[in-house]
């Protein structure tokens, strides 16, 4: 994916602030980078109140965020047509999608995240298809719907590995929930 593209799609802003995001550096880089992230998702406020508030109003956002994510999802892989071939990814996403939410709701982050990665990457496939699968992917996907262009970006850069630090990995996955919330 070329810099520039995302870069016109976005603005430079957003682009360098997905830079910072996914180099992992300070737990407070990424936040304040997952804000201007969580814009373009049209989230912002949701990352605020998941990140900046007070224990009990984080709590009470972040269960409600969980089951948001957990009803769209469910509907937008229930509902989507897939190939004969892909039926048994459709289930499989959705059986995995009640383990990773249970652990959400316990605060599992690092336990979680590569399967919860792996479960949106099964998501953007049954989606797309095997459009979803070819290297122009990114390109495409920004082309179409830049929102959701920056979703395939921030998702291809987050999942290699789990990140350092467990608070920056609850911050990925709330930005990944974000998105798909809402979708």
């Amino acid at each position: 994916m070329q810099k520039n593209l995302l870069t016109q799609m976005i603005g430079e802003k957003a682009t360098c602030a997905m830079e910072v995001l996914f180099s992992q550096q300070a737990e407070n880089a990424v936040k304040a980078n997952a804000f201007i992230i969580a814009e373009i998702f049209d989230s912002a406020h949701i990352i605020e109140q998941l990140i900046e508030q007070p224990l009990e109003a984080r709590d009470k956002a972040e269960k409600k965020l969980i089951k948001s994510f957990y009803n769209n999802l469910t509907l937008l892989v229930q509902k989507t047509w897939v190939e004969k071939s892909d039926e048994a990814l459709k289930e499989q996403v959705l059986f995995h999608l009640d383990g990773i939410c249970a652990a959400l709701k316990e605060k599992k982050y690092t336990s979680v995240y590569k399967e919860f990665m792996l479960l949106l990457h099964d998501t953007v496939y049954l989606l797309f298809g095997r459009q979803a699968k070819q290297d122009d992917f990114g390109e495409y996907a920004l082309r179409i719907d830049p929102e959701f262009g920056v979703f395939w970006q921030f998702l291809k850069k987050t999942s290699s590995a789990v990140p350092k630090s467990e608070s920056i990995g609850r911050i990925y996955i709330l930005l990944g929930m974000c998105f798909l919330a809402n979708y």
